[in-house]
């Protein structure tokens, strides 16, 4: 997943500080950097694809290398007179691993036997978060001294390197379903396969905002708020959020394979709740913006972890579909993601930061509750073989094998 955190970290941060470094308006950058991050959420109406004719393994590979060399030629051609051109190769790079991550995820859920679910999320949100990181620093700071043209060579390097360990991957089965099966058969299973209680009951709690720790996304525009020097902003939502987060993904990780899967994706969103209606209430100066961040963002990474387990259990070892299915469940959690930021946002133009921090808190806080209380017998976690024979049991049915 490293390769899939490069990427998207470069096109959420390094990007618009590039697009800016050239001299792009603010309202142009705002334009491409929506345009290229779409397919996070998009991405999810070609997953289908990761689960018809080709091996995943095969998907990995043709996916991770067209989003390497997409990058790469995105940054040669950037430039203020080519904003067009770099849109395009750039939105087509960013399609790219957002395949991959479905195609790899369906890969790894075939092989990862529940007792290491949890362990496999940790690391997965590690991987994700120091490669968003290092993708963004590296580029932000090397801008300045460096073309365009090597750090675009230099990030699809990084690529490859990071899909380099699928290689040691098992064998992965081969596709239920043909080329021409990917708008019959392949949707038709996708249906089967979601519409059982447990998936239901996944996209319940992806769907609602109690785990979508929607402030990371505005934190660094709160330092004058809270008083904060830019240099502090900075490093504390850089290095040390990436770090608060990583630390939470593998604690995370670890409950995850000890615990309910679902109801720790809830707790750590009703947790991280509390920490913003401290900070909506408490002083707002540096001391507390610093340690509601890092601990915002280490809650954050115990619901990533969560959710990766949670998935990875709710699509079980059988499934036929399981790139589509882990696609459906990131795109639920995005667009939770999504229409959080855009109700914390507009809580701060009428409220000022008190009240982004008190709307996010609140939404998590109710939603979580509300799901805890109504979901209470169906996030209850069966033993690990108990799990894989019901969700074995439920797609059994979801394909017949093409002729």
């Amino acid at each position: 997943m490293f390769p899939f955190g490069l990427t998207a970290g470069f096109t959420v941060t390094a990007l618009p500080f590039v697009l800016t470094h050239l001299g792009v308006p603010l309202y142009k950058v705002a334009t491409v950097s929506s345009i290229v991050m779409s397919p996070t959420f998009l991405g999810f109406v070609l997953q289908p694809l990761m689960d018809t004719g080709l091996t995943r393994r095969a998907y990995s590979w043709l996916t991770a290398a067209i989003a390497a060399i997409c990058l790469a030629a995105g940054l040669t051609v950037l430039s203020v007179a080519h904003l067009e051109i770099t849109t395009i190769l750039l939105f087509v790079a960013e399609l790219s691993i957002v395949l991959y991550s479905g195609a790899v995820g369906g890969w790894t859920a075939q092989f990862t036997p529940d007792s290491l679910r949890g362990s496999v999320s940790g690391w997965t949100n590690v991987a994700n978060l120091g490669g968003g990181a290092l993708g963004s620093l590296v580029v932000m700071s090397l801008v300045s001294y460096i073309s365009l043209h090597w750090l675009g060579l230099g990030l699809a390097a990084a690529i490859a390197l990071g899909a380099a360990p699928t290689v040691l991957f098992p064998q992965p089965v081969h596709s239920a379903f043909r080329f021409r099966q990917v708008v019959t058969d392949t949707i038709v299973a996708t249906w089967r396969a979601c519409k059982t209680k447990e998936v239901l009951t996944g996209f319940a709690v992806f769907l609602v905002p109690a785990s979508a720790e929607a402030a990371i996304n505005l934190f660094a525009g709160l330092g004058n708020d809270f008083h904060t020097t830019e240099s502090t902003v900075v490093w504390v939502t850089g290095a040390g959020c990436a770090i608060t987060a990583s630390v939470g993904a593998l604690l995370g990780g670890y409950a995850a394979n000890r615990v309910s899967r679902g109801r720790l994706y809830l707790g750590a969103g009703l947790v991280t709740s509390f920490v913003s209606l401290a900070m909506a209430l408490a002083p707002h100066n540096p001391l507390n913006f610093i340690l509601g961040a890092l601990v915002y963002n280490g809650l954050a990474g115990v619901s990533y972890a969560a959710f990766n387990a949670f998935g990875f259990e709710l699509v079980g070892q059988k499934s036929a579909v399981a790139s589509t299915q882990l696609g459906l469940f990131s795109a639920s959690t995005n667009l939770a993601i999504v229409y959080m930021t855009f109700f914390d946002g507009h809580a701060s133009k009428y409220f000022g930061v008190t009240g982004l921090l008190l709307t996010d808190s609140l939404a998590s806080m109710i939603s979580a509750v509300v799901l805890l209380i109504l979901l209470r017998k169906l996030l209850t976690r069966p033993r690990g073989d108990e799990a894989e024979i019901r969700i074995i049991s439920r797609l059994e049915s979801t394909a017949e094998p093409a002729d």
